[in-house]
């Protein structure tokens, strides 16, 4: 039963959905943006626990970073550019009680020990920030969260998601506000 319990948590776990919330500043004209740089000089820099922290795994976030704000109509810029954006990882270690085995339930040759009961993972959260340069003030943020196992892999396609989702509620640049 516990095992089973485990099992079905895992899998739940695996499959749980992003959950994203976005804010903006209402004052912002998003019109007006059309380059983007990081925040720290134009490089990007990594803010998360170091024990994740891999050149690859980063890297790549960077670059799914760089390819969504494309596809979404800025151009990557220097620091001269419109907008400025900066990224945080989280990872928040949590638990959640499994099932308990009642010794009635096992038969009676098998020795019973009692093991862990709570199963432990990771809250994930990914922080994107973008600040309007010329104001120096952040005029967008997007907070995205998902449980993930207690160690977890770097995934390229989880990770693409991840980015697609935090940045979806990003206004787009129509064609019309695209640079010349």
């Amino acid at each position: 039963m516990k095992r089973l319990f485990i099992i079905s948590f895992v899998l739940l776990l695996s499959c749980a959905e992003l959950k994203m919330h976005s804010s903006k500043d209402p004052n912002a004209d998003f019109s007006k943006y059309s380059t983007w740089c990081w925040m720290n000089g134009c490089t990007p820099t990594f803010e998360g626990p170091d024990y994740i922290y891999s050149k690859e795994a980063i890297d790549e976030m960077v670059n799914l970073i760089a390819v969504e704000m494309q596809n979404k109509g800025y151009i990557q810029g220097d620091d001269k550019s419109d907008l400025l954006v900066d990224f945080k990882i989280v990872l928040e270690e949590d638990s959640a009680i499994a099932a308990i085995v009642h010794e009635e339930a096992l038969p009676l040759w098998e020795h019973y020990q009692e093991r862990d009961n709570y199963y432990h993972f990771l809250k994930g959260t990914l922080i994107l920030d973008i600040a309007d340069r010329e104001k120096g003030q952040i005029i967008w943020r997007s907070v995205t969260r998902k449980y993930l196992p207690k160690y977890p892999t770097m995934n390229t396609l989880d990770a693409k998601k991840g980015v697609e989702k935090a940045l979806k509620d990003f206004p787009e640049r129509k064609v019309k506000d695209l640079p010349e």
